[in-house]
């Protein structure tokens, strides 16, 4: 466990006064997906890298976004995405997943091996506690909906395999046992499913489902190209993922799809890349990642039968 009372108070401070800035509103740019949907520019700077991994607080408010430049710094700051205020997390550099309560942050460490191990950092004490480390290479973890198990994927049996670690004993328990890459593993709202992503070739990766009560493991996609980086809808019943399936460029688009696998819809349509996809708190937007210029962080508002809101853009906004 690691303690760093030298920032946290800062950290709170900053929090607490980005949250009481009540009438200052941020009018995200906007523009046009060749799909026609319309989209926000959340979190985009020119010659920085800025990325994210399912990481909006509970109450949707703030948004965890890692970034780097150019290979030579790197940070990880939480955006009010009311007022455009960030707050700098001290020590993390990569996308982090905010805890159910919304007081703690999973991300990555480098070790001192060179791989990684995955880390809680506490927003109010500037506690940093290391989960289940292992000389192998460990990340993409995310919560139960009490947050009292960890999932995640690591190579500590040889292959990327999917894992759940308790915070209130410490224990264990291996989920797949597959040969080849397994990874971005999520709850379902209810605990009942993990959802995560299985590489079968070299460019085909599918969607998969464990049932938690007995373990066994139903497949939602089987098409040769790659479908990844899936995430539910806050009421379980859709599941939104990647996938290049009707992209000429090989790169990913952000796809909807019924969470048994039926009725896939395509929400991007972009030459460019597009992936990590996640539904906001109140199922009101999908965010995503894309190497569109500028590259960056985005979000699509969608209505009440989850088509994209469309329209014409007017001077960049809103």
């Amino acid at each position: 466990m690691l303690f760093i009372s030298q920032y946290h108070t800062a950290v709170i401070v900053a929090l607490l006064t980005a949250s009481c800035v009540q009438d200052q509103k941020i009018s995200y740019e906007t523009s046009l997906d060749p799909g026609g949907c319309l989209v926000e520019h959340v979190a985009v700077e020119p010659g920085v890298n800025q990325f994210h991994y399912d990481g909006l607080s509970p109450d949707g408010d703030k948004l965890a976004v890692g970034w780097d430049r150019e290979g030579e710094e790197s940070g990880l700051y939480l955006l009010d995405l009311t007022t455009g205020a960030r707050t700098d997390i001290p020590m993390l550099n990569n996308g982090a997943v905010f805890s159910p309560d919304g007081n703690k942050l999973l991300n990555i460490l480098p070790a001192e091996n060179g791989k990684t191990d995955i880390v809680e950092y506490d927003l109010i004490t500037g506690e940093m506690t290391f989960i289940a480390p292992h000389e192998e290479w460990e990340w993409l973890a995310s919560y139960s909906s009490d947050g009292e198990l960890i999932l995640f994927n690591s190579y500590r049996t040889g292959a990327s395999d999917i894992y759940t670690y308790r915070k209130s004993d410490g224990a264990l328990k291996q989920w797949t046992e597959f040969d080849g890459y397994e990874a971005h593993a999520q709850f379902s709202s209810n605990d009942s499913k993990i959802l995560f992503h299985r590489q079968e070739d070299r460019d085909d990766f599918n969607l998969f489902v464990i049932e938690t009560e007995t373990g066994d493991i139903a497949q939602l996609t089987d098409d040769a190209t790659e479908e990844s980086y899936a995430s539910w809808s806050p009421d379980g019943n859709v599941i939104v993922f990647a996938s290049d399936r009707n992209q000429d460029s090989g790169e990913t688009d952000i796809y909807l799809m019924k969470s048994n696998g039926d009725d896939i819809r395509r929400l991007t349509d972009n030459a460019a890349k597009d992936s990590y996809p996640f539904f906001s708190p109140d199922g009101k937007y999908v965010y995503f990642h894309s190497y569109r210029e500028p590259p960056g962080l985005y979000r699509i508002e969608l209505d009440n039968t989850l088509a994209c809101v469309k329209g014409a853009v007017e001077q960049g906004r809103r």
